[in-house]
């Protein structure tokens, strides 16, 4: 038994060549779903096309006032990729339009191709990698929106004038 104490706990290592590829990878696949120049992408980044195409390259850091500019403009599309490295994810914290009833359905969607994979006679227990493809990141995304949105909701329950003046009484 070690003597040393635990501050940290356990944390993941990451490299940060790897996070710079991570970050340059998102920014091209942004920059061609989107339809966007260097410019477009610079536009945002308030970087030269230059300097934006330098951090798609992975040749150049990017400054924490470029990534927030790129988050709040890209929001997940952007940072969860690199945020992953570090077990982090940036959840988006605008409300979520949709019923209760529409959230349940994406997260049971979620619940039922888990199952099934799990269930399966190939890896039983487990999910493997084809079947985590099959499922696919829409369908995890769309399940983490609707959880994100009841987390909300929470939180907003937490701060309101009825349950401050619950727990006061």
């Amino acid at each position: 038994m070690s003597s040393q104490p635990h501050i940290h706990g356990r944390r993941s290592s990451f490299s940060v060549s790897q996070a710079l590829e991570q970050i340059g990878t998102d920014l091209r696949v942004i920059k061609e779903e989107d339809r966007l120049s260097w410019k477009d992408v610079g536009r945002v980044l308030g970087k030269s096309d230059d300097r934006a195409a330098d951090y798609a390259a992975a040749i150049s850091e990017m400054p924490v006032s470029a990534f927030l500019l790129a988050c709040r403009e890209w929001k997940g599309r952007f940072a969860n990729g690199v945020l992953a490295m570090i077990g982090a994810k940036l959840g988006d914290s605008e409300a979520d339009g949709s019923s209760d009833s529409e959230r349940l359905c994406r997260i049971l969607r979620l619940a039922h191709l888990l199952s099934v994979a799990l269930n399966d006679d190939q890896t039983p227990g487990d999910v493997d990698e084809d079947e985590l493809r099959e499922i696919g990141s829409d369908t995890l995304d769309e399940a983490a929106r609707a959880i994100d949105a009841l987390r909300i909701r929470l939180a907003a329950l937490h701060r309101s004038p009825a349950t401050v003046t619950r727990l006061s009484a």
